[in-house]
């Protein structure tokens, strides 16, 4: 199984690989609606695999910041 990280870790993740970020409400909300790829645990817990980070920002359109 690939490693997962939870739900709100994903704002700074997106920020580290140099992605805008909208807030985490958006994208909790993104999750619950399978906008991008993540997974709900059996106790209710959101996660991610940072390796679809590129995937999360396509789906949901986020610009990468220019340096």
């Amino acid at each position: 199984m690939a490693h997962r990280l939870p739900l709100p870790e994903l704002p700074g993740v997106l920020i580290e690989a140099g992605y805008e970020t909208p807030t985490y409400r958006t994208l909790y909300e993104a999750a619950r609606d399978r906008r991008y790829p993540a997974h709900r645990g059996k106790g209710g817990r959101w996660t991610f695999d940072p390796q679809d980070v590129g995937v999360i920002a396509d789906r949901l359109g986020l610009l990468a910041h220019v340096a």
